[in-house]
């Protein structure tokens, strides 16, 4: 299996479709990976985007905003 490491100080990762969807359909940030997990209060399937933190955090009050 192929493993990356995630540097939580540079990545992000974000659970949130619609906000994965802002980020990467709309503002053209694309994520550096995107893998299948499982959600932890729940069990339940999920997808987790993971994008470069320098390149989402000009867009994030602005996905605050629009909420």
């Amino acid at each position: 299996m192929n493993e990356r490491i995630i540097n939580l100080d540079k990545q992000i990762c974000i659970l949130n479709p619609k906000q994965a969807a802002f980020y990467w359909g709309e503002k053209g940030v694309e994520p550096v990976y995107i893998y299948p997990s499982k959600d932890e209060k729940n069990g339940q399937d999920i997808i987790v985007f993971v994008f470069n933190r320098s390149e989402t955090y000009k867009y994030y009050k602005e996905w605050l905003d629009r909420r």
